[in-house]
C-alpha cells in the first residue's frame, strides 16, 4: 500500500504534468495563465511534500516562495498586463490544437524514454519526478516555439522554469535555500522586465503579435 505522503506527491506531480499539457491545447490566454497558477501551486506543494517526506527543511521556505511568487504574484502580473495592454484572449498558434496535443504526448514519451531509465540509478528517492520535470520543460519550449503572441511565449518560459525547478527538487532537494532565493529574485526581475518589454512593444508597434513584429525586421 502506498503511503499517504507518497500518494499525495504522485498526484501533485500529475497535476503539474496535466496542467502543462492543457496549456498546449487551450486557446484562451486567461485560461492558460490560470493553468500556470495551478501548476505553480502544485510545484510549490511538491517542494513542501519532499521537505516533509525526505527531511529537507530548506525546501519548506522554497516551497512557500514558489507559492507566493509563481502561484500568486506572477499570475496577478500577467493578468494585469493582459488587461492594461488589451492582449486578445484568443491565442494564435502556428500549429493546430490536435498537433499541439500530440506534441505534448510526444514530449512526455520522449522524457520517459530518455530520462526514465536513469532514475533508478539515482540515490535520491525523489528522482522519480525527473521525467515529469523534463516533459514540462519540453512542453514549455514547444509553447514558446509555436505561439504567435510574445505574451504567450513569456508564459511558456515561465512553464519551462517550473520544470527546471522541479528537476532541481527531484535531483538535489532544491540545491539549497540560498540558490533558490537567487532563482526567485531572478524570476521576479524577469517578470518585471517582461512587463516593461511588453509595454514598450505595445506602445511602439501597437501590437505584441510575433508575426507582425517579424515583418518589421530589416
Amino acid at each position: 500500500m502506498v503511503a499517504p505522503g507518497l500518494l499525495a506527491l504522485e498526484l501533485t506531480a500529475a497535476v503539474v504534468l496535466v496542467s502543462a499539457w492543457l496549456s498546449l491545447v487551450h486557446r484562451r490566454l486567461e485560461a492558460i495563465i490560470n493553468l500556470y497558477l495551478v501548476q505553480s501551486a502544485a510545484v510549490g506543494l511538491i517542494a513542501i511534500l519532499v521537505a516533509y517526506l525526505y527531511s529537507a527543511p530548506d525546501l519548506y521556505l522554497t516551497g512557500l516562495l514558489v507559492l507566493g511568487l509563481n502561484a500568486i504574484i506572477f499570475p496577478w502580473i500577467l493578468h494585469r498586463i493582459q488587461r492594461e495592454i488589451r492582449v486578445p484572449n484568443e491565442i494564435r498558434m502556428f500549429v493546430s490544437v490536435r498537433l499541439s496535443a500530440l506534441a505534448g504526448l510526444g514530449c512526455l514519451l520522449l522524457a520517459v524514454a530518455v530520462v526514465g531509465p536513469l532514475t533508478p540509478l539515482a540515490e535520491i528517492p525523489a528522482a522519480g519526478l525527473l521525467p515529469i520535470s523534463v516533459a514540462v520543460v519540453l512542453m514549455g519550449l514547444f509553447m514558446v516555439s509555436t505561439r504567435r503572441k510574445a505574451f504567450t511565449q513569456v508564459v511558456g518560459m515561465l512553464v519551462m522554469e517550473n520544470g527546471v525547478f522541479l528537476a532541481g527538487v527531484a535531483l538535489t532537494y532544491g540545491l539549497g535555500i540560498f540558490l533558490e532565493l537567487g532563482v526567485a529574485a531572478n524570476l521576479l526581475i524577469l517578470a518585471i522586465v517582461s512587463r516593461i518589454f511588453l509595454y514598450r512593444m505595445n506602445d511602439t508597434f501597437d501590437t505584441v503579435d510575433a508575426d507582425v513584429l517579424r515583418s518589421l525586421e530589416g
